[in-house]
């Protein structure tokens, strides 16, 4: 893919809240400055612009090429299935224009990294005596109906516990799921943990973010004996840049490799339609 024929076409979920939106945009940006490529950003549901849209703005500006990436933390059905059939749309329209469509950001070490910093901040925030070997790190995602992309918080989870000093490292999902936030506190608690951050694993702010913080706000009254700072959502960690940044450099080297094994979307090709 050459650079001065090619674009880069981020899409987001979108929020019906302005705020979390309006970082999406800052991030897409900040993006663009850092890989020195076009960047139209999009959104999948609740906010403009659309997916087909971003990519008509993409054609409109002579791109002859697009890397299509998707910033979703995880391989859910917004990534596997309404991403591509949106993208299959827009492409229909426009079929003189090469598509290449990259994999979500999944547990890289980059992340780890943003939240190892986020629990470092929400701790270096209390004066409390607790040791390392009784705090609790408690990384709580979405939460999701897909199976396989509620397994990256297990994983992320450990990748975050290995090497570092926390007694504790534990995941929770805000919805959908078990453990909610309080029962995986409650789990904390069980495991001898005197305090407990909470490392909302999300992009960007809004309802997610919130109720997040409000579940262990509730959690704290119901353990007052028990310490619970809440720690900031992934944006802006310059980490976040270069996990995205690497997603794309796959796309242009053409090695994106979808983790199609576990995916309950598979089907063997004798089961029919």
């Amino acid at each position: 893919m050459h650079q001065h024929t090619n674009a880069l076409l981020l899409i987001g979920h979108g929020s019906p809240e302005a705020a979390g939106n309006a970082e999406f945009l800052h991030f897409a940006r900040d993006l663009a400055a850092h890989l020195g490529v076009a960047t139209q950003p999009c959104f999948l549901e609740l906010a403009e612009p659309s997916i087909d849209e971003g990519f008509a703005r993409c054609v409109a500006t002579g791109a002859q090429q697009i890397a299509a990436l998707p910033l979703f933390l995880g391989p859910g059905r917004h990534q596997k299935r309404d991403v591509p059939d949106l993208l299959a749309e827009a492409h229909a329209r426009h079929p003189g224009v090469a598509l290449r469509y990259g994999a979500p950001l999944g547990s890289q070490l980059h992340l780890v990294e943003a939240l190892a910093d986020r629990a470092a901040e929400a701790l270096a925030q209390t004066a409390s005596p607790v040791a390392r070997a009784e705090t609790a790190l408690l990384v709580v995602g979405r939460g999701s109906k897909d199976p396989q992309s509620n397994a990256e918080l297990p994983r992320l989870a450990r990748l975050l516990y290995e090497g570092r000093d926390y007694g504790l490292v534990e995941y929770g999902f805000q919805s959908v799921v078990a453990p909610d936030v309080g029962q995986a506190i409650a789990r904390c608690v069980k495991l001898g943990a005197r305090r407990v951050v909470v490392l909302p694993y999300l992009l960007f702010s809004g309802f997610v973010c919130d109720d997040i913080a409000a579940q262990a706000r509730a959690a704290q009254a119901r353990f007052p004996d028990l310490e619970v700072l809440v720690g900031e959502r992934l944006f802006p960690h310059p980490a976040l840049l270069a996990a995205v940044a690497l997603r794309y450099q796959e796309i242009i080297a053409g090695t994106v490799a979808m983790t199609c094994d576990l995916c309950h979307y598979r089907r063997r090709a004798d089961d029919g339609p």
